[in-house]
């Protein structure tokens, strides 16, 4: 694991050095006014971003990408099962731009199944993110910013094991909230660091009444708030949310190369709790890529990885009896990975 996690911040850092090369090296004047007028941040597009004008000061636009992908077998000498899976993604922006006045807002829905022989569905990807920025201009290349962020999912999700399945999450269960004050540092239009010394996370996980008590404490425990116990009489005392305060650090930046044929986007999103230990950095980060194969045909490549050591893993302690038990565990990185071909559309 420390040799993939090791890898993929290799990956991060080459962008990253590119992306501040082309800001500090190749700038024109030019680009440093339009570093203030142009979306930065709105996914993984093909064509370049609009720019605001005086006469345009407000933005929409956006991309849907859907894959599908099937095998069916009869008789296969070879042997395998049949699959059936689907994947939709959504990416949304609607901006504002006047004088030194900025606001930014991103949505990214995302959804996609994963049928293999007679077994029921399994998601292979669940994801509502909502990011809202407002910014004013301090320097050509300078914001005093407010934003924020919100993630959350649609449906329950399961840990699939070979004995059991476990429900280890649900919509608004949990639910993860930052408020941030800072500056955001634009020295092109594709590259932001967002430094925020005051910021404000929330997790909140919602009371799922299907879900018996010994499965709702490993879904606490999943979002990183463990059950606390009264010492006076021994009961479990039913914590649904967790407040923290500290301070983050968020880094985008996105590109189109061969010709705008190929694009990609990688963000980064570091927060350190102040008050509980400030040296286990939350870290969250994601690169996606989008390359045109021909017209509204494209392939999908995007990679997520997260530490969180507040949010605790799930393991199997085997019983006396021979049965197993499923029991939060130490905090894991967590690594997802997806690939598609399939129609793209951007408005």
């Amino acid at each position: 694991m420390k040799r993939i996690s090791f890898f993929y911040f290799c990956i991060f850092c080459l962008f990253l050095l590119n992306g501040v090369k082309e800001g500090l090296y190749a700038q024109t004047e030019a680009q440093i006014r339009a570093a203030g007028r142009t979306v930065t941040d709105a996914g993984t597009a093909l064509r370049a971003h609009r720019q605001f004008s005086d006469s345009l000061p407000w933005l929409f636009g956006g991309d849907v990408t859907m894959n599908l992908r099937s095998t069916e077998l009869s008789n296969w000498a070879g042997g395998g099962e049949n699959q059936l899976a689907f994947n939709a993604i959504t990416n949304m922006y609607y901006n504002y731009r006047k004088d030194r006045r900025t606001w930014e807002n991103y949505l990214t829905l995302a959804y996609g199944t994963t049928r293999t022989g007679g077994r029921a569905a399994i998601k292979s990807d669940d994801r509502i993110q909502f990011k809202s920025k407002v910014g004013h201009q301090m320097r050509p290349q300078v914001f005093y910013t407010a934003s924020f962020l919100m993630r959350n999912q649609f449906a329950a999700g399961y840990r699939y094991t070979r004995t059991d399945t476990t429900l280890i999450s649900h919509f608004m269960a949990p639910v993860n909230m930052f408020v941030s004050v800072g500056l955001d540092w634009r020295p092109n239009p594709t590259f932001s660091l967002n430094v925020s010394p005051l910021m404000g996370r929330a997790t909140y996980v919602r009371r799922v009444r299907s879900i018996d008590d010994e499965n709702f404490s490993i879904v606490l425990s999943t979002a990183g708030i463990p059950r606390e116990t009264n010492e006076t009489t021994e009961e479990h005392i039913e914590r649904r949310s967790r407040h923290e305060f500290g301070g983050g650090v968020f880094v985008s930046y996105r590109g189109n190369i061969f010709r705008d044929r190929v694009s990609y986007n990688t963000t980064l999103d570091l927060f350190s709790n102040y008050v509980d230990k400030p040296q286990n950095i939350t870290v969250f980060w994601t690169f996606s890529s989008k390359i045109l194969i021909y017209r509204n045909i494209s392939a999908d490549f995007r990679l997520e990885l997260r530490y969180d050591d507040k949010q605790k893993s799930i393991i199997e302690r085997r019983n006396e009896d021979g049965t197993t038990t499923n029991v939060p565990g130490p905090p894991k990185v967590q690594t997802r990975t997806l690939f598609g071909i399939g129609l793209f559309y951007q408005f």
